[in-house]
C-alpha cells in the first residue's frame, strides 16, 4: 500500500471520529432515558397486597357487618360465625407481610394486633352462641370502630403524602427523560448529518474515480474500436478489390482471345465484388450517421408486400444458385417506417441467411401481421447460433464462433439492430443448433388514412 493510501485511510478515520463521539453520546443518553423510564414504570406498580387503604376499608366493612349481625334481636348464629371469621381474617391480613410493615411505620401495628386478640376472646365457635356473647361482640365492634376509622384516616393521609411525593418524583424523572430523549435526538441528528456529509464526500470521490476510470476505459474502447474498424474494413475492402483486380488481369492476359463467355464470367465476379463494396460503404456511412446523430428516419406507410418482393428479387439476382422463398399473408400489410432503412435491415438479414447456410438449403422470408405490428421473418437452415454468441449478437465488431463468422465485419447485425430501434421496432432471433435460425423484424402498423409508399 502506498503512502497516499495510508494518508487517505487516516483522513477517512479522522472524519469519522466526531461521528463515533456523537454516537456514544446518543447511545448514552438513550440508555439513561430507558433506565429512568424502567425505574419509573417499576415504581408505579402497586400490588393489591400493598394497597393499605383497600385492606383497611375491607376490614371496616366486615367489622360493621359483624356488629350489625351480633346486635340483631334475631341473630343468625351461622351468619355471625361467618362474619366473625371474615373480620378476624382481615385483621390477620393487616398484621402480616408488607401490611404489618406499613402499619408499624405509622404506629398502628400494636392496635391491630390488640383488636385481633380482643376478638379472639369472643370466638362464638369456641365459646358457643348465646345472647350474651352476641351482645358482647356487638359492644366490642362498636368500641373497635373508632380505632379502625383512625387507622383508615392515618393510612389515607400517609398514602396522600406518599402519592404527592411520588408525583413530584415522577415529574422530575419525566423531565429528565424528556431532556435525555431530546438530547439523544439532537445527537442522532448530528450523527445523521455527519453520515450524510461523509457519504457525500465519499460519493463525490467515488464519482471522480469512476469518471476517470470511465474516461480511460472509453478512450481505450474508442481506440480499440477504431483499430478493429480499420482492420476489418480494410480487410473487407481488400477482398473485393483483389477479386476485381484478378478478374481484370485474367482478361488482359487473354489479349485478343477474349470471348463473350469470358467477359460474362468476369462481369459476374466484378458485379458481386462491387456489390460487396457498395454494401460495406453503405454500412459504414450509416454507422457514422448513427454515431453522430445525423441519421433521421423519414417515417411513412410502407407496403411491405411490395418492398420485400423487390428485395427478394435483387437478392435472387445476386445469388441465382440459391433458392429464396417469399410468402406474404393476406391483407394490406402496411408498416410505418423508412423504406430505405427497412430495406437495409432486410437486405442484411437475407445476406446473412445466405452466407451462414449451405448452398442446397432454401431461404424463406415470411411477412405477416400480428396485433399492431407487421413481422418480416427471415429463416435459414444453417448450423444455428451458439448460445455463448447470443448475448453479444448485436454488438458492434463482434463475430461469433460459427464457421462463416470470419468473413463478416461484425457490423451488419449491429447496424440493423440500431436502425430497428430508430424506427421504433424490434429485432428478435430464434435459433436451433443444427437446424437454423429465424431473424424477425417487427414494425408498427401504419394508420389507414396515411398514403402508402411503394418500392
Amino acid at each position: 500500500m502506498s503512502l497516499r493510501d495510508h494518508s487517505d485511510d487516516r483522513s477517512k478515520w479522522a472524519s469519522y471520529a466526531p461521528l463515533l463521539l456523537l454516537l456514544l453520546i446518543f447511545l448514552g443518553a438513550l440508555g439513561f432515558a430507558l433506565a429512568k423510564s424502567s425505574a419509573l414504570e417499576r415504581d408505579m406498580r402497586i400490588a393489591a397486597t400493598q394497597n393499605m387503604l383497600w385492606v383497611v376499608t375491607q376490614t371496616q366493612m366486615e367489622l360493621l357487618v359483624l356488629t350489625l349481625a351480633a346486635s340483631s334481636p334475631v341473630g343468625d348464629d351461622a351468619e355471625i360465625a361467618r362474619r366473625f371469621d371474615l373480620t378476624l381474617a382481615r385483621l390477620n391480613l393487616m398484621s402480616q407481610g408488607p401490611q404489618a410493615r406499613y402499619l408499624d411505620d405509622i404506629g398502628h401495628l400494636q392496635s391491630v394486633q390488640g383488636m385481633s386478640d380482643a376478638l379472639l376472646t369472643l370466638d362464638p365457635v369456641a365459646l358457643g352462641h348465646s345472647p350474651d356473647l352476641h351482645a358482647a361482640l356487638s359492644d366490642l365492634g362498636q368500641s373497635l370502630h373508632p380505632q379502625i376509622n383512625r387507622i383508615a384516616n392515618d393510612v389515607m393521609t400517609t398514602d396522600w403524602d406518599k402519592a404527592a411525593t411520588r408525583l413530584d418524583d415522577y415529574r422530575a424523572t419525566q423531565q429528565v427523560v424528556i431532556f435525555s430523549v431530546a438530547f439523544a435526538l439532537l445527537a442522532a441528528l448530528a450523527v445523521s448529518w455527519l453520515l450524510l456529509r461523509n457519504q457525500r464526500k465519499l460519493h463525490l470521490a467515488q464519482l471522480a474515480r469512476l469518471r476517470a476510470a470511465s474516461l480511460l476505459e472509453q478512450e481505450r474502447s474508442t481506440s480499440a474500436m477504431y483499430r478493429d474498424f480499420a482492420a476489418i474494413v480494410s480487410h473487407q475492402m481488400r477482398t473485393p478489390l483483389s477479386l476485381i483486380d484478378s478478374a481484370m488481369h485474367r482478361l488482359s492476359r487473354k489479349g485478343t482471345d477474349v470471348t463473350a463467355q469470358d467477359v460474362a464470367e468476369r462481369r459476374v465476379i466484378v458485379a458481386d465484388a462491387v456489390g460487396r463494396l457498395t454494401r460495406l460503404v453503405d454500412t459504414v456511412l450509416l454507422l457514422a450517421k448513427l454515431d453522430t446523430d445525423q441519421l433521421q428516419a423519414r417515417f411513412a406507410p410502407i407496403s411491405m408486400r411490395s418492398a420485400v418482393t423487390s428485395l427478394v428479387g435483387e437478392a435472387q439476382a445476386r445469388h441465382p444458385d440459391r433458392e429464396l422463398r417469399l410468402s406474404c399473408a393476406e391483407g394490406p400489410l402496411v408498416a410505418l417506417g423508412d423504406l430505405h432503412l427497412v430495406g437495409h435491415i432486410l437486405d442484411n438479414l437475407l445476406s446473412n441467411a445466405i452466407k451462414y447456410s449451405q448452398a442446397g438449403t432454401p431461404i424463406e422470408l415470411r411477412v405477416f401481421a400480428q396485433g399492431q405490428t407487421i413481422a418480416c421473418a427471415v429463416t435459414d437452415q444453417g448450423a444455428g447460433i451458439h448460445n455463448q454468441d447470443l448475448p453479444r449478437l448485436f454488438d458492434r465488431y463482434y463475430r461469433g464462433n460459427d464457421g462463416g463468422a470470419g468473413h463478416g465485419t461484425g457490423l451488419g447485425l449491429a447496424v440493423a439492430h440500431e436502425l430497428t430501434e430508430l424506427l421504433g421496432g424490434r429485432l428478435t432471433v430464434e435459433t436451433w443448433a443444427g437446424k437454423g435460425s429465424v431473424f424477425t423484424l417487427w414494425l408498427p402498423v401504419a394508420a389507414q388514412e396515411q398514403e402508402v409508399v411503394h418500392e
